[in-house]
């Protein structure tokens, strides 16, 4: 829907009928609400934007700011955007897709990141997340996010290694008014130095998701699962608990950037083994965080502070095929515009736009990039009519488009892991973990 009401300052946002759009276009200060123009119905929508904080009353001839009117962009609307703000990084993970700390996809200057910014809020961007390469590695970090608070524009996820965080950076980011989740990377106890390339790292990653949450920030921690880390699943779960994080991810690296033909990644029957004793100490210890084991289980924790989304959504033929991608597209360091990061280093990335050139706006409605963003699960069942006589399409969806690339090398086709978590019934197995019905 092109109508929404927002609130800069955490990515908040209500969309808005007709209806909607007309009370809160006239909540200008100049309005009055007890003419004939405004209906019964008109006044209970604004008694429901007061309620909740999103107007309030006022005197008549109060003005409201810029940052406050309607506006409308020249291209389809968008939730946000990750943006990798460096392509440069401090480590030398065996498994960066980026293919850090190389550089491959350069860095913008920070002029370069101003022009940018001020397209965001030109195409109405209102929240990124920051990522990279290593974000913290940037010296203007702080003056890039104070830029994006100047346009009413919200940091909502920090994507880092961790090492370059100090307090002083911390209260930086919270003095210019934001509260971003700290994704934080930490690949397990005892395997950490090893997957990240560098020595004698992991207590001070350890160290860095203490004074993020000291700080009062939420942390998700991601951890790459291969047969390098897998043994030490349940002592990092262990530690991560007792660090109080609120969310846990776990993934096998992607065959992307410096992960091409690595010799440690795991079958899906190995994964299912390494993550099976972790889902039923997470149950017997009362779901104390939020956790993702892969493709095989998503559950939100007891106390859920970070968003979790069901992983069971009932897909049909006129279900967008990535709503994520959609809505929340990847900007690379040199400015590639891709549908999300999974498309970094792979066969179509050439085809994309790239916003430095184009522009924001028009890179958003450059043809290919569209095609991929308006695809259907019905332009998918087209091409792969097996899918569509199958049980469990409406849950598997066909999988992800990504991987479907890297693993077959056709953006089209079905996504071949997804089939074998329905088919070969991990998805049924790992509820019955939980107790869950399946």
């Amino acid at each position: 829907m092109p109508r929404a009401v927002v609130n800069w300052t955490n990515g908040d946002q209500r969309q808005l009928s007709k209806r909607g759009l007309y009370v809160a276009q006239a909540c200008d200060g100049a309005t009055d609400f007890d003419s004939v123009a405004f209906l019964p119905v008109h006044r209970a929508f604004l008694d429901k934007l007061i309620e909740e904080g999103i107007a309030e009353r006022c005197e008549c001839g109060d003005s409201i700011d810029a940052c406050q009117q309607y506006r409308e962009a020249e291209n389809p609307r968008l939730n946000g955007l990750q943006w990798a703000i460096t392509g440069l990084c401090n480590l030398h993970c065996r498994h960066c897709y980026m293919e850090a700390p190389s550089g491959r996809y350069g860095e913008p200057s920070f002029e370069e990141s101003l022009d940018l910014i001020e397209q965001f809020e030109q195409a109405n961007v209102h929240q990124v997340s920051l990522t990279g390469g290593e974000p913290f590695v940037r010296k203007d970090l702080l003056d890039i996010m104070e830029a994006l608070a100047q346009k009413r524009i919200c940091v909502s996820q920090i994507y880092t290694n961790g090492l370059l965080i100090t307090e002083d950076l911390l209260a930086g980011v919270r003095k210019i008014g934001f509260s971003p989740v700290f994704q934080i990377s930490f690949d397990g106890c005892g395997a950490h130095d090893y997957m990240r390339g560098a020595k004698a790292i992991e207590g001070g990653v350890i160290e860095a998701i203490r004074k993020v949450r000291a700080a009062d920030f939420q942390v998700i921690v991601a951890t790459s699962v291969d047969r390098t880390t897998r043994d030490c699943l349940p002592h990092t779960y262990e530690l991560l608990k007792g660090l109080g994080i609120q969310f846990w991810r776990l993934s096998p690296p992607q065959e992307r950037g410096n992960w091409r033909g690595a010799m440690t990644g795991l079958s899906l029957e190995e994964e299912a083994e390494a993550y099976e004793p972790l889902l039923r100490r997470w149950v017997e210890d009362g779901r104390p965080i939020s956790l993702q084991l892969g493709g095989f289980f998503r559950g939100a924790g007891r106390d859920v502070s970070v968003p979790d989304q069901d992983p069971r959504a009932q897909h049909t033929p006129d279900s967008y095929d990535c709503g994520a991608c959609r809505e929340t597209p990847c900007l690379l360091p040199d400015g590639t515009l891709l549908p999300c990061p999974g498309y970094t280093d792979t066969a179509v990335q050439d085809r994309m736009p790239n916003v430095l050139r184009d522009g924001l706006s028009k890179a958003l409605n450059q043809p290919f990039l569209r095609t991929m963003l308006d695809m259907k699960k019905g332009d998918l069942l087209a091409e792969n009519e097996e899918c569509a006589v199958c049980e469990w399409f409406a849950e598997c969806g066909m999988g992800c488009r990504a991987i479907a690339l890297a693993e077959t090398g056709n953006l089209m086709a079905r996504d071949p892991v997804a089939c074998d978590l329905w088919k070969r019934g991990y998805n049924r197995r790992f509820a019955e973990c939980t107790g869950a019905a399946t």
